[in-house]
């Protein structure tokens, strides 16, 4: 595929991880080409060595879909944070136009379930290009084919070809909407700033008013989900009624007497 207008698509059946490639391009100079408002794609059919979060490793066989947006930010990595709210947004968008409806919803703060399922994780990372210029790089891994099994995650997970609007869906069938999205998200993003992503990103989000645990490293916190603050971090309201600002963490839904 082309991709959006300025973007520039890489293809390889077999690579390491799309994050490496990518990030071999940039400092090979590749990103020169590439206008300020456009992207670098790399779509990768199947991963050797692909990472989640905090170095997890990650499943990547054939089938499902495997790809890095790398976007230049010289503004810092502080608006790289955002993109990765943008990207989740297009994400879900993509899914309910494709028939998921919604049924795929946003999990603080870079998850995507289907069905209280994981189906989609994102991945932020930094480099530089060969210039020092920064970008940010996106890493997105979508299920479509099949999903890890019981006992190989510590979360329940899911494919899109296991539900009835997955049926034959493949990963270009879901890349090639899912760019046109990212794109058209990203341009409304640079003009309009975080709040309208933010309040988007809340439509779709799970949990909200609700109570959710935060894994913070050895700690879990419990407490009401009461939305994001204007840099995205996650609001909790603590048992004992004072306001929690948090970062980072992984948020999840605890079973009952469990909080």
């Amino acid at each position: 595929m082309a991709g959006p207008p300025g973007w520039r698509v890489v293809h390889r059946p077999v690579v390491d991880s799309t994050q490496a490639v990518a990030r071999a391009l940039l400092e090979a100079g590749e990103g020169r080409a590439i206008r300020p408002d456009a992207a670098l794609v790399v779509h990768g059919g199947e991963q050797t060595g692909g990472r989640g979060r905090h170095g997890r490793a990650w499943t990547s066989p054939p089938g499902n879909l495997y790809v890095t947006v790398a976007f230049p930010c010289p503004e810092g990595p502080r608006l790289g944070v955002e993109i990765g709210f943008v990207a989740g947004v297009a994400l879900v968008e993509t899914l309910a136009a494709l028939g998921f409806g919604s049924d795929a919803r946003l999990k603080w703060p870079n998850d995507v379930l289907l069905g209280g399922a994981k189906v989609a994780g994102l991945l932020l990372e930094s480099v530089a290009d060969a210039d020092g210029i920064g970008w940010v790089q996106l890493g997105m891994g979508v299920n479509v084919a099949s999903a890890p099994p019981p006992g190989v995650v510590p979360y329940p997970a899911t494919a899109l070809n296991a539900h009835p609007a997955g049926d034959g869906v493949t990963p270009e069938a879901v890349l090639d909407p899912l760019l046109g999205r990212l794109a058209d998200l990203t341009r409304q993003w640079r003009a309009r700033g975080f709040k309208p992503v933010r309040e988007a990103w809340l439509r779709h989000g799970l949990g909200l008013g609700e109570t959710v645990g935060v894994r913070l490293g050895a700690e879990r916190v419990f407490g009401v989900f009461e939305g994001l603050n204007p840099d995205g971090a996650l609001i909790l309201r603590e048992p004992s009624g004072d306001a929690r600002t948090i970062l980072a963490g992984d948020v999840f839904f605890p079973t009952p007497g469990e909080d």
